[in-house]
């Protein structure tokens, strides 16, 4: 356990935030205490929102009056729920496939390879748009369950041939390792070698991927906030003070999820910066969380591999020290031989 001490540090403290903001109905006002205007004792309106922050509002209010403090609690849960739940997924789907493909269907390979290559000339946020626009991109009667699962399903999707082909690579490298190779002779099923061998094998690596594409759904998600496709869709409400009364309402997200915090705040830049750099930094705290814990796994997991090799050598050298006492003993048996027949 003291190996992975920042792992768990930094899991405890997601999982407060994610607390936190489950728990949010049960402490926090419906409003996010919400400030239209700021009179004087005469009733004369003397400022407006957004409120820089102040005592009162620690992290000042969006345009709408809504204290950004418990914006960001709010909407946090499905932030960090739905980044976690599509790098799980990804995972799970894209190893699962990359098993059966090398091992059940190598002959599909390279056609996965093939297909899949262009894609990595494609920036991944212009693969989102063009697959979210028909969902996300209006004003639509559809359920926000509905809405978020499409989401998730769009975004497993974007990591799942690298999952996939992660997995077939190292699954290839196993294949070709010795002790496979003589289960194999020995008549063991595909199943068995990938019960026995590969999965406890993989499953040191599984966490890692995980962290890997929970960085990697973090970015794509705070995007496409950027680009004003938010997770849970969009609130007709819109934004208070930008709305066309001739076009449609500004963006506004409707689940309050952070990117969407980022997006609606983003024409609010230049006159309230705070809009935007409060939901950003909470992208920045838990991406230095999750990068932390990234960087310690791998440490970890090369020391794991470093720690073989060392037995593996250790062993072979052990083998080389047990050969010599056999080379004196038949040494000592040739002179006894002939002492015998001098005798």
């Amino acid at each position: 356990m003291r190996k992975y001490k920042k792992s768990i540090i930094g899991s405890m403290l997601l999982l407060l935030i994610l607390l936190a903001s489950c728990l949010y109905p049960l402490y926090g006002p419906e409003d996010f205490n919400h400030m239209n205007f700021i009179e004087d004792k005469h009733g004369n309106i003397i400022g407006k929102p957004p409120f820089p922050p102040s005592l009162s509002h620690l992290f000042g209010t969006s345009r709408n009056g809504e204290d950004m403090l418990r914006l960001l609690l709010y909407g946090a849960k499905l932030t960090l729920m739905t980044s976690f739940s599509v790098a799980l997924l990804r995972v799970v789907f894209g190893g699962v496939f990359g098993l059966i493909l090398a091992l059940w269907a190598p002959f599909l390979k390279s056609y996965f390879k093939d297909f899949f290559l262009a894609f990595r000339y494609i920036p991944s946020i212009l693969i989102a748009i063009i697959l979210m626009s028909p969902i996300v991109g209006s004003f639509n009667d559809v359920p926000i369950a509905f809405l978020i699962i499409c989401q998730i399903i769009i975004l497993i999707f974007l990591g799942f041939p690298t999952t996939t082909l992660i997995t077939v690579d190292i699954t290839d490298k196993l294949l070709e390792t010795s002790f496979i190779q003589s289960s194999f002779l020995l008549g063991a099923s595909k199943f068995h070698v990938v019960r026995r061998h590969l999965l406890p094998y993989i499953r040191s690596y599984s966490v890692l991927f995980i962290v890997q594409q929970l960085l990697s759904t973090l970015q794509i998600i705070m995007h496409l906030g950027i680009f004003g496709y938010f997770l849970g869709g969009l609130n007709r409400a819109g934004i208070f003070g930008w709305d066309d009364p001739q076009g449609p309402p500004t963006p506004a997200t409707l689940s309050y999820e952070w990117a969407g915090l980022i997006g609606q705040g983003f024409k609010d830049f230049n006159l309230a910066p705070w809009t935007v750099f409060t939901p950003v930094l909470s992208f920045f705290f838990v991406i230095v969380i999750v990068n932390m814990m990234k960087k310690e796994i791998e440490d970890n997991i090369l020391g794991l591999e470093t720690m073989k090799w060392r037995k593996k050598i250790k062993q072979a050298s052990s083998v080389k020290e047990i050969g010599a006492p056999e080379n004196k003993f038949k040494l000592i048996r040739a002179e006894q031989r002939t002492s015998e027949k001098s005798i």
